[in-house]
C-alpha cells in the first residue's frame, strides 16, 4: 500500500490521473483529447499544478458521456483505489444543476481527504472544433513514478497545438491570465518547428504579455506551484525575464 502523503495540489492531480485511467478504459482515445494545464503537467514538464481538468470530446453522445463519467466517480472500486492517496470520499456533482449541453459538459466534484478537507475540482468536456493535433502517448514517467502508479497511455494535444491554444487564450480571454504566459514559457523550448501566428495576433499577444504585473503572477500562479518552486519563481526580476522570453517566442514565430 502507498504510504506517502500528498499536499492538496497533488491529491487533485492523482485524482485526475486515475480518472483518466478509468475513462480511457471506457472511451476510445480517438474520441477525446486532453488539453490545458493537466496536459502541460502530464506531458510537458510543467511545474504548475491544475485545480481542474479539460478535454475535447467527439462522437460520444451527451448521455453516454454523462453516464460514463458518473459511473466512474461513484464506483466503489474507484473510490477505494484513491484512499491510499489521501482521498477518503468523492462527492459526485449535482446533475440537476450541472451544465450538460451539446457543446459543454461540466462535472464539479469534491474530494474529501482523510483530514476532512474539501478539495474542489472540475472535469469539463467541450465539443467544439478540434484545436490542434492529437497524439496518443504515455504520461510522463517522472509524474507517475512520484505517485508510485503504473504507466498510462492517453490522447492529448501536442506541443505546437498547446502553444497555439495558449496564444489564443492570451489574446482572447476577457482578462489576461498570468498562467497563459507562464505556460508558454514552459513550452517555449519544446517545439522543433515554427508556430503560425498572424501579425495581428502577435501584436495583441505582445501587448497582453507586458500588461501582467508580478503581483498578478504571484497571486494567481505561485499557489499552484510546489513549495520549492514557489521560492524559485517568487522573484519580480525572473517574471520580467519570463515575459521577455515569451515575447521573443511570439516575435520569432509570427507571419511576416
Amino acid at each position: 500500500m502507498n504510504t506517502y502523503s500528498y499536499d492538496n495540489l497533488q491529491v487533485r492531480e492523482v485524482f485526475h490521473i486515475e480518472f483518466l485511467r478509468a475513462f480511457t478504459k471506457k472511451i476510445r482515445p480517438s474520441f477525446y483529447t486532453l488539453k490545458g494545464g493537466v496536459n502541460m503537467r502530464l506531458f510537458f514538464g510543467s511545474v504548475r499544478y491544475s485545480e481542474d481538468m479539460d478535454m475535447d470530446v467527439n462522437t460520444v453522445s451527451v448521455s453516454v458521456l454523462r453516464d460514463t463519467v458518473m459511473k466512474i466517480i461513484v464506483s466503489a472500486s474507484f473510490q477505494n483505489e484513491l484512499k491510499v492517496f489521501g482521498i477518503e470520499k468523492i462527492l459526485p456533482p449535482d446533475m440537476t444543476k450541472a451544465k450538460q449541453t451539446q457543446t459543454t459538459q461540466r462535472f464539479k466534484i469534491h474530494l474529501i481527504t482523510h483530514q476532512g478537507e474539501d478539495l474542489f475540482t472540475k472535469v469539463e468536456f467541450s465539443r467544439r472544433q478540434p484545436s490542434g493535433n492529437a497524439i496518443v502517448e504515455s504520461v510522463s514517467e517522472k509524474v507517475l513514478h512520484y505517485y508510485r502508479i503504473s504507466p498510462l497511455i492517453i490522447s492529448h494535444y501536442d506541443a505546437i497545438s498547446a502553444i497555439t491554444q495558449k496564444i489564443n487564450a492570451l489574446v482572447n480571454r476577457r482578462m489576461v491570465q498570468a498562467r497563459d504566459i507562464f505556460d508558454l514559457y514552459i513550452l517555449s523550448t519544446q517545439i522543433s518547428s515554427k508556430v503560425n501566428i498572424t501579425p495581428v495576433t502577435a501584436k495583441a499577444a505582445s501587448e497582453n504579455i507586458f500588461s501582467v504585473s508580478f503581483h498578478q503572477f504571484r497571486d494567481t500562479v505561485l499557489n499552484y506551484l510546489s513549495e520549492e518552486d514557489r521560492l524559485t519563481y517568487d522573484n519580480s526580476g525572473l517574471w520580467d525575464e519570463i515575459k521577455l522570453n515569451v515575447n521573443e517566442l511570439i516575435c520569432v514565430n509570427h507571419k511576416k
